[in-house]
Order: structure tokens, then C-alpha cells, then sequence
């Protein structure tokens, strides 16, 4: 029979996680590590080495199982390896096993990673992540679900017929893992919460991923000075820091946008891209809508300092996913003083006001926004000053109080069961 969570506080508990050592997180989610010729890994997306940094202050060791996505062809990738860290990396997966219908070869190791730990961290949604959290349940494992998006939002968007008939049972697993679950941590402030609530006698906070560096004077003057120029005549650059390995971010709504407003009104906006992926069939899809000179795919650049300087670089970000939690790169362009234009998708319009935010995949509604921004460089200024506001409650240190104070409860779970067994 699993091993109870000990209840949390009090100086008998805190005595007790004292005299243990060697605390052993599991960390498990779908996200997809690249391996270079030295050994070292990188990532595509949000995981630099310096984010394992929050889960070593409360763990002395952490496995990452995650997806194996080859060798890497682009060194402009960001390192993902740490001390402490150790990554166990598998490989497709059938659908019965996605499911847990049948053990394979990812599910027996993830079961014996999760054995030879003392607490497990499933970032959701993620098929790992679901194999994950019943492992832990079954093992008796302390287990903490960091909820980050929608499962109906990502397996609906996904184009195919077999994705959006699985989207209800993924959903329903989500809710399934989150309910079950002791500790919760949601990257957005309500929407998740709605959409995939907790057990009431769950610990739970919420705390955006992103962990932005206090914003500087110079970040705000230079934004200030491209204010100007817009103001002088300049036309505004628009820009989307996204993937390009997926269609759920939208890029293909502002293609679309781009397309009506040359076709029927004869505007032009420009465009440009920054994210990991194929640049080839987006480009021959900007072509084949006649924009093919408009926009451009600028490739990928390590997380952090090298996107932040790429996001000085355009005037309006726009974010016109199909799903979402709380997009970082908006917050991250907000904090770089972009105005900001999204779809009503996940927790968006927690952070964009309703006369900027749009329905997923409404063309026309994108196009107007861009015209009217395009043809208003005082809502463009109004905008990025307001963003840039929103953007303080991101600042890494309020968020990663919220988060350490959640991570240490758990950790403190974790030392007491281990203890007592």
C-alpha cells in the first residue's frame, strides 16, 4: 500500500528532513534534449541549464527522463547539462504505450527511475509526465505536477483526426493526475486552475515558468527611442519568438493576416520569426501566399540574453497560439518593452487587455489588430508601456519565492517518507 505524504510544518517534520541526505528528484515531461559530440545536451525550448538550478536548492540530485531528439545540428542551441543532473532519454512510443496499455521499454525504465528516487516532479501535459504520476502513485512516491498547459488545447490543435478524437481522453487523464496528485504548481494565475482543478487538500501556487532579470534603465530608454522613431515615420516590425516544429503556436494565423491585408487593402507588414524548426515549408508557405518577401525566419538562438537582444529588434510581438498556458515569450517580450497582440488561448488574456487579444485562428481579427497598430504608433507606444508594467509581476525573484516555498514543502514531504520507510 503507497506510503501516506506526511502532512507539512511544524518543528518535528523540519528535525526530521535535517538528518537526511542525497534527496533524489525525478523530474519527467516529453520535452525533447539534444545530444552534441562531447556528450553534452541542449535544448530547443525552456530548459537551460540554469533552470535545474530551482530544483537543486531543495534536491541533491536530479534525473531528468525526457525524449531523446538525436544528435544536434545547430551549436546555437543552449547547454541543458548540470552538475547534478543526470538525463535518461528514450525514444518513440507507441500509442498503447503512451497510454500505459502495455509496458515498453520507456515505461520499465521510468518505473525503475522513479524506484530509485526519493520524489517525482511531472510537468504536464506530457505522456512521460502521465506515466510518471501514476508510477509515483503506485510507488508510493511523494508527487508534485507542474501544470503548464491545456492537453485538450495541444492534442486538438494538432490538425490530425486521431489527435483531436484523443484530445477529451488526454484532457480527462490530465484532470485524472492533477486531482490525485499532493502538490500542484500552475504556470498561470486562473485559467489552468478552472480548466484542471486540484484536490482541496492539495498544497498548490502559481508561478509563470519564465524568470525574467529586473528591468534595467537602459532596456526602457532604448525602447523609448524606437518609440520615437515609429513616431517619426518608421514603419513598425513585427515579430514571433515560437517554434517552428509545431502549427499550435499560430504562425500560420499571421501568415494568413499578413496575406489579407496585401491581397485586400494593400498594406504590408513586417514580419519576422525566431525559433528551432524547418524553415523550408514555412517559407514556401509565406511564398505561396504571396508575403514570401515580407517575412522572414531568422532560425533559433539560445534562451536568455541572445532572445531578449533579438526582441530589442522588433516593435509588436504577436502571439497567436492555439494553445497555451502562460507564454514566456510574451512575457519576455513585454519585459523588453514590445507591445503585445495574442489570442484569447490559455491564460493569454491574464496578461494582454481584451482590445489586443483575438480568437484563435480569427484572420480578420488579427488583421485588423495589425492594421490598426501599423497605422497608430501612439497605441504601439501606449501598449509597450503598459506591457512593460505587466511584465515587473514576472520578475524572477517574486516568482521564485512562490515556487521555493512550494518545491521546499515538497521536498520536506519527500525526506519524511523516506525516512520513515
Amino acid at each position: 500500500m503507497p506510503a501516506p505524504t506526511p502532512r507539512l510544518g511544524g518543528r518535528a517534520l523540519q528535525d526530521e528532513v535535517a538528518t537526511v541526505s542525497n534527496l533524489r528528484l525525478l523530474f519527467a515531461h516529453d520535452h525533447r534534449f539534444l545530444t552534441g559530440p562531447s556528450g553534452s545536451l541542449y535544448t530547443q525550448g525552456s530548459f537551460p541549464s540554469a533552470i535545474w538550478h530551482r530544483y537543486l536548492q531543495h534536491f541533491d540530485t536530479v534525473e531528468v527522463f525526457a525524449r531523446d531528439e538525436g544528435s544536434i545540428k545547430n551549436q546555437q542551441l543552449a547547454r541543458s547539462d548540470h552538475e547534478g543532473v543526470k538525463f535518461t532519454l528514450v525514444g518513440p512510443m507507441s500509442f498503447a504505450e503512451r497510454l500505459g496499455l502495455v509496458t515498453g521499454k520507456a515505461d520499465y525504465l521510468l518505473a525503475q527511475a522513479i524506484h530509485n528516487s526519493d520524489a517525482v516532479i511531472s510537468r504536464l501535459p506530457s505522456d512521460l509526465g502521465l506515466l510518471a504520476a501514476r508510477h509515483a502513485r503506485q510507488q508510493g512516491k511523494p508527487l508534485l505536477i507542474e501544470a503548464v498547459g491545456c492537453a485538450f488545447d495541444g492534442y486538438g490543435n494538432q490538425g490530425s483526426l486521431a489527435s483531436r478524437l484523443y484530445a477529451p481522453v488526454a484532457m480527462w487523464r490530465m484532470r485524472q493526475a492533477i486531482k490525485s496528485a499532493p502538490f500542484v504548481l500552475y504556470v498561470t494565475r486562473k485559467w489552468l486552475q478552472r480548466r484542471y482543478p486540484a484536490n482541496p487538500t492539495a498544497v498548490t501556487t502559481d508561478a509563470s515558468n519564465v524568470a525574467l532579470e529586473p528591468q534595467s534603465s537602459s532596456v526602457a530608454e532604448q525602447r523609448e527611442l524606437r518609440l520615437k522613431e515609429l513616431d517619426t515615420g518608421r514603419a513598425p516590425v513585427f515579430g514571433t519568438v515560437a517554434s517552428l516544429r509545431t502549427r499550435s503556436k499560430g504562425i500560420q494565423t499571421a501568415l494568413a493576416a499578413i496575406a489579407k491585408l496585401r491581397r485586400e487593402r494593400r498594406v504590408d507588414v513586417q514580419y519576422r520569426v525566431l525559433g528551432p524548426g524547418d524553415i523550408a515549408p514555412w517559407q514556401h508557405e509565406a511564398d505561396a501566399l504571396g508575403i514570401g518577401d515580407l517575412v522572414r525566419f531568422e532560425g533559433a538562438r539560445p534562451a536568455g540574453r541572445p532572445v531578449l537582444e533579438w526582441l530589442d529588434t522588433i516593435d509588436v510581438h504577436l502571439q497567436p497560439s492555439y494553445q497555451e498556458g502562460l507564454p514566456r515569450s510574451t512575457i519576455e517580450a513585454m519585459s523588453r518593452g514590445c507591445a503585445c497582440v495574442g489570442s484569447t488561448a490559455g491564460g493569454i488574456p491574464e496578461i494582454i487587455p481584451a482590445d489586443r487579444v483575438h480568437a484563435p485562428g480569427d484572420v480578420g481579427a488579427l488583421a485588423d489588430l495589425l492594421e490598426a497598430l501599423l497605422n497608430d504608433p501612439q497605441m504601439i507606444a501606449d501598449a509597450s508601456r503598459e506591457d512593460r508594467t505587466t511584465a515587473g509581476n514576472y520578475e524572477g525573484g517574486f516568482l521564485e519565492r512562490r515556487r521555493s516555498a512550494l518545491f521546499g514543502k515538497f521536498a520536506q514531504a519527500a525526506a519524511a517518507v523516506r525516512k520513515r520507510c
